[in-house]
């Protein structure tokens, strides 16, 4: 029997299928065997030899220790921050008498400029000022009935950075020292309203009368704060009530009311300017 070509390629494929055939079996019989030997080795392994990598540990609610507010420094210092809060200071919060007038307030009060030497100091004047369109009013009453000392009101009103001046009355002016626009006054809030400075160690004080006029102080929010501040500081030392203009109790909701007045005023400002 003669074979061609076409039958020597069909017995040599099927030659080769045969030995591909062949060798994966013996290839998957070797590790069936292989893995016959480990599996049965697997009993003999001592049993420390599975701490290697240790059991995974399991931590209950009880043992989780997650951070407490009173174990974060950041909190104490709050908490402390908070025990040692005390009403706001009057002390370096003046103005910049060169800053342009914005009409509205700014979150702190920039510093001071010192004058040059050729450069005139300014003082303002309230009878200077235009009329004013808002007059804010805080009055505080002394709870005793001969009055505050006199000696004892002059050096708290110092102390808040007011200056006896203009019409015999106190004015807080931009600067502590006395300089610059006015932010808000103190007169006397009987009859006739002013003080004689030379007389005021001999002389008690009923009850004085802390006003800010709009138009006035360049940021009238921030002059409010002042005047409160002024107000309670003189009547947490010398022993008085503070009212509002309608001699009620000064509330948060009066001054929220005052500061709703500025921005009103503050907004017809701006349109204005518009």
């Amino acid at each position: 029997m003669d074979f061609g070509l076409r039958e020597w390629l069909i017995i040599i494929g099927l030659l080769v299928i045969v030995g591909i055939l062949i060798d994966g079996w013996r290839r998957m019989g070797g590790r069936s065997k292989i893995r016959f030997k480990l599996e049965r080795n697997i009993p003999d392994l001592p049993d420390n030899d599975n701490e290697l990598l240790g059991p995974p540990r399991v931590i209950s609610r009880g043992e989780r220790t997650e951070p407490q507010l009173g174990d974060d420094p950041l909190s104490s210092v709050i908490n402390e921050a908070a025990d040692d809060w005390r009403e706001p200071q009057q002390v370096g919060l003046d103005f910049d008498p060169d800053e342009p007038a914005t009409g509205f307030s700014a979150v702190e009060p920039e510093p001071l400029v010192e004058p040059k030497a050729a450069e005139p100091v300014r003082q303002a004047k309230l009878s200077d000022a235009p009329l004013p369109e808002e007059v804010l009013v805080i009055l505080v009453v002394a709870r005793d009935e001969e009055g505050f000392p006199g000696g004892a009101l002059l050096q708290n009103v110092m102390e808040s950075g007011l200056r006896h001046g203009d019409m015999d009355i106190f004015h807080r002016h931009e600067s502590m020292s006395g300089n610059g626009d006015i932010l808000f006054s103190m007169a006397n809030a009987l009859k006739p309203g002013t003080f004689d400075i030379d007389a005021m160690d001999d002389t008690p004080v009923r009850a004085v009368s802390f006003f800010m006029s709009l138009p006035g102080p360049r940021h009238p929010k921030q002059a409010l704060d002042l005047m409160i501040a002024a107000a309670r500081k003189l009547s947490h030392e010398l022993g008085g009530d503070v009212k509002d203009e309608q001699r009620s109790v000064l509330t948060a909701q009066t001054i929220e009311h005052y500061r709703q007045r500025i921005a009103e005023f503050e907004r017809k400002q701006f349109a204005q300017r518009r």
